[in-house]
């Protein structure tokens, strides 16, 4: 199960994506919305950078930039379908509105855009299972104009996150590592987006990935142990500066730590077993599943730390990183 890789790199077109507004569990829930790619299209205005007027690069084309990577490195003949989320609305109104009342403005009176967007890619076409959990290859990015310093003039660089990893089909948490991400592209074009997606896509090694998650099952956590591991992770907010830059980053916050304790016990695929034993590709989704009450704008990261946590604790379990703060 390898990736294509193109040699040469396919000039850049317009395409639309095939997307729908999902209908099944977000990939990401807390304070977003589903919004169709259409909607983006024919009912958002583009932000633009003050001092000169010019757009910026807009969701739509994030998407568009994106999905033609992916056809381009799988050869895939149709685009397939985007789930597409939304945060942090920005409202206007147009200038002959200006005297109206909030509530006596018509549609057409309105603008909005919203200041932060995550989407998700799936490619059917390379699957697997872990633990009897359908794991589907997923593309996908968040933007976040807050980040862009849209206060200058248009040829600065534009900030972008993309990522390749894995959806669960279960519970459509997402599996990415550090390979499978750029947490910040910075880009001036269209044509440099394009590249850094399709570099990313090339050189991310999905057998290894897969490989890599599918040992997770052979680790186990003893109920002393995660509640542990809960413990301390409350105590890693507190903890002195001195102490914290000894230990690994948590990203977490506490609303989300407690649902990974809730869940422990009540989540329907991945709860301890009756004798409080839990494995870590199940501690793993806990920790994804939690991530999915993120921001946009700190999803990708905490997704990124969640990996890069679970695999501190199987290195504990197994002797290799025996100094790990949370199971010391």
């Amino acid at each position: 199960m390898e990736l294509l890789r193109i040699d040469q790199t396919p000039s850049l077109q317009r395409i639309e994506p095939v997307t729908h507004v999902s209908t099944g569990s977000s990939f990401i829930e807390a304070n977003t919305e589903a919004v169709s790619f259409a909607e983006m299209r024919d009912r958002h205005v583009i932000p633009v950078f003050l001092k000169d007027n010019e757009p910026a690069i807009s969701h739509c084309e994030f998407i568009e930039t994106v999905s033609q990577a992916t056809q381009d490195a799988f050869g895939l003949a149709t685009f397939p379908r985007a789930d597409i989320r939304v945060s942090h609305p920005v409202k206007g109104r147009v200038y002959e509105a200006r005297h109206k009342k909030a509530q006596e403005l018509l549609p057409h009176e309105k603008t909005i855009y919203f200041e932060r967007m995550a989407f998700m890619i799936s490619i059917p076409d390379i699957r697997d299972e872990v633990s009897g959990n359908l794991l589907e290859l997923t593309i996908g990015g968040v933007k976040a104009f807050h980040l862009d310093n849209l206060n200058s003039c248009k040829g600065g660089l534009e900030h972008f996150k993309v990522f390749i990893g894995f959806k669960n089909r279960v519970c459509t948490n997402l599996c990415v590592s550090t390979d499978g991400v750029r947490t910040d592209l910075k880009v001036r074009t269209l044509e440099e987006l394009y590249q850094g997606v399709f570099d990313l896509i090339g050189s991310f090694d999905s057998v290894d990935f897969l490989r890599t998650l599918n040992s997770l099952t052979e680790y186990e956590l003893e109920e002393r142990q995660f509640a542990q591991i809960i413990g301390r992770c409350r105590m890693y907010q507190f903890l002195p500066t001195v102490l914290r830059k000894e230990i690994p980053d948590l990203l977490i916050n506490d609303t989300q730590v407690s649902r990974i304790a809730e869940h422990f016990y009540h989540d329907p695929n991945f709860s301890g077993s009756e004798n409080g034993v839990i494995d870590l590709w199940r501690f793993f989704n806990l920790f994804t599943g939690a991530n999915k009450q993120s921001y946009i704008d700190k999803y990708v990261e905490r997704g990124v730390n969640g990996y890069e946590f679970t695999e501190r604790i199987r290195q504990s379990l197994d002797g290799s990183y025996p100094e790990f703060w949370y199971l010391s």
